[in-house]
């Protein structure tokens, strides 16, 4: 299946809709830092996550309830390709 390729910006709006939609508890406090371009690897997706601020316990455990999203979004998406 053929990933959609979508801009960085599009990308981090996505995942900050996800974590708005999480903000319950867990998230409510924590930001993932801007998406960055990666030469694709086993889990055959072009970008990550660089990092997250926030509470430690609170980003941990923001990232594990975001785990199922995360990974669809890994599943449909890559960014742009860097030279």
């Amino acid at each position: 299946m053929a990933k959609t390729i979508i801009t960085r910006r599009d990308l981090d709006a996505l995942i900050r809709t996800h974590i708005h939609d999480s903000s319950a508890g867990e998230c409510a406090q924590v930001s993932p830092l801007p998406v960055v371009w990666r030469a694709r690897g086993r889990n055959d997706c072009n970008w990550a996550i660089p990092g997250w601020t926030g509470d430690p316990e609170s980003v941990r455990r923001c990232v594990d309830r975001l785990q199922h999203q995360l990974r669809g979004l890994k599943v449909l998406y890559d960014i742009p390709e860097e030279q």
